[in-house]
């Protein structure tokens, strides 16, 4: 019974913490300790998307305002809308 007490904690140590994924960068997951390969990968890539997120946003907004809708108005929250939901 020790013996497996033993082996299960082993084990179970191993999902709360990727210590060769995070260090190699193998994984990038979410808990990977800041000054990690796997940190960093996963710092930039939560970067990356809200560059992308707010170039979306950009973009919407001036093709909501290019249809003469301004920030604040109906037609402009339903071109927005509109826009958000033809992915």
């Amino acid at each position: 019974m020790k013996k497996w007490i033993i082996i299960m904690s082993i084990v179970m140590s191993g999902c709360t913490n990727h210590p060769l994924d995070c260090a190699t960068g193998l994984v990038a997951w979410d808990d990977c300790l800041p000054g990690t390969v796997g940190y960093n990968i996963r710092q930039q890539s939560l970067k990356n998307l809200a560059a992308a997120v707010q170039e979306k946003n950009d973009k919407d907004d001036r093709q909501c305002r290019s249809y003469g809708a301004q920030p604040g108005t109906d037609s402009y929250v339903n071109c927005r809308v509109s826009l958000s939901n033809a992915k």
